[in-house]
């Protein structure tokens, strides 16, 4: 998913390697995989997840000869990948090994767009991707939701090494966020690479004062700077046509959430929409909580918002009841997956990216490593109860 062999590999494109792998892997998964025990709908989560999935593809009905199909194709492949995710992954390890499997394909995205900018580098280039992350805003939202993957199996290794080359991988990222000239992706950078420092635990604190600083220093000099190049900005931060159309659109589709407020517009459809209420037509909304309102109705964003940040506050509660736990492998993972779903959000806020596969992924390895602290705990709790 995250490497697009299809792009890197055009010759593989007509296979449509991402759509069959996750067919195959859920045959595989049927007659060799390790199941969980849980039951898929014991975690609000995943209902709430159902449930805006269900509604996406009815609110696609009312589109459905131009778009419901391909909306049904895009929800088949993400459904399949989050049940594979929940049931599969009964301990840590696998975990950790999906964990790095998507750091991998991103670091390969991240050379090709650094060495992009190298190759050709003059005042106002700015870093790019390709496919899926060819936008600049959509790299820098993967980057900013990966990077606290890499502090997390930094974090989790006895190697000194082998630590800080995840760290090293975490930096390079970085780097090409700055060099992108995305606001958000600046915004994003320092929301997660503040908490990930602050809540690394093998990192010495004036090797952390030292990150931090160069973080903060970078961001307010090359990071700015690079902003500043963006012609569309014209030399300056604010009031540019980009923010203020920003604000027209958010009010047109707040417009077609009162006028479509059970199936909304449809899928895809609220830049399509737009004029008819008030936008700017083509301009889509920068905004994807205001886009799952406008596009799915009032029932398809409150179940959007919980599926997606209901786990930020139940992540939160766990770690509030469980402070004695924080330096247990699976707590870890649990706390760097949390600060990645809240990078996400920070970028997610400024832009549309619904149907960003990072975040699903995230929110199912999210809910999955909960179902495994919970076994955990309650297994400890019953020996307890046992030896009393």
């Amino acid at each position: 998913m995250f490497f697009q062999p299809g792009v890197v590999f055009p010759a593989l494109a007509s296979y449509r390697p991402y759509r069959y792998a996750a067919i195959v892997a859920l045959i595989f998964y049927l007659f060799f995989g390790k199941k969980s025990e849980k039951s898929l709908f014991s975690s609000k989560t995943t209902l709430y997840f159902f449930c805006f999935v269900g509604l996406q593809v009815v609110s696609a009905g009312t589109i459905w000869i131009h778009g419901g199909i391909d909306m049904l194709n895009e929800w088949k492949n993400l459904v399949i990948i989050y049940i594979l995710i929940f049931k599969s992954c009964i301990d840590e390890r696998k975990i950790k090994f999906i964990l790095l499997m998507i750091l991998l394909g991103i670091l390969y995205l991240s050379y090709y767009s650094i060495s992009s900018v190298l190759e050709n580098y003059q005042p106002g280039i700015l870093a790019r991707g390709y496919g899926w992350y060819e936008n600049g805003n959509d790299l820098v939202l993967i980057l900013v939701s990966v990077i606290p993957l890499a502090l997390c199996l930094g974090e989790l290794s006895n190697r000194i090494f082998i630590r800080y080359l995840f760290l090293a991988i975490a930096a390079l990222f970085a780097w090409n966020i700055l060099l992108t000239g995305a606001r958000e992706g600046l915004l994003g950078l320092m929301v997660v690479g503040s908490l990930g420092l602050l809540f690394a635990k093998k990192i010495s604190r004036p090797i952390k004062m030292i990150i931090a600083s160069i973080l903060v220093a970078s961001i307010l000099t090359f990071g700015l700077a690079t902003v500043l190049t963006r012609s569309d900005l014209a030399g300056q931060l604010t009031g540019d046509a980009s923010s203020e159309n920003r604000i027209v659109q958010w009010k047109a589709c707040l417009r077609m959430v009162r006028a479509h407020p059970f199936l909304g517009v449809g899928p895809g459809e609220s830049r399509f929409e737009m004029r008819n209420y008030g936008g700017i037509r083509g301009l889509v909304p920068h905004n994807t909580l205001i886009q799952v309102f406008a596009e799915t109705g009032i029932p398809g964003g409150i179940c959007f918002f919980l599926c997606t940040c209901y786990p930020l506050w139940e992540a939160w509660e766990f770690f509030k009841s469980n402070r004695d736990k924080l330096n247990v492998s699976a707590v870890i993972i649990y706390k760097y997956l949390t600060i990645a779903l809240a990078g996400f959000w920070v970028c997610a806020f400024f832009s549309n990216r619904l149907y960003f596969q990072i975040l699903y992924v995230l929110i199912a390895l999210m809910v999955a490593n909960a179902n495994i602290l919970n076994v955990r705990i309650y297994k400890e709790n019953k020996e307890i109860s046992i030896d009393n």
